[in-house]
């Protein structure tokens, strides 16, 4: 009997385990792995590198062009827009 109730917990505890692995990256596991400065932050710049290196080159480039753009201040020609140094 004891071997038997041992058995059971076994076999249901490596199943625990099993269910417990992540077949995905976390959010924070992404984040760490665009950040390659290690700086705390990731920049428009560093999230390009990481999805073309994911996906390929040209992947969504409309929309990561957009995205650097903006950051680099490209998209709006006020003059409140542009830096002061």
């Amino acid at each position: 009997m004891n071997k038997l109730l041992f058995g059971a917990l076994l076999l249901f505890s490596t199943s625990l385990l099993a269910a417990e692995a992540k077949p995905y990256a976390t959010v924070e596991e992404n984040i760490l792995a665009m950040d390659t400065d290690h700086d705390g932050m990731v920049s428009v710049h560093e999230v390009r590198a990481y999805i073309e290196a994911k996906h390929g080159k040209d992947y969504k480039k409309a929309v990561l062009d957009d995205l650097e753009s903006s950051a680099d201040g490209k998209s709006c020609s006020s003059p409140f827009a542009k830096p002061t140094y």
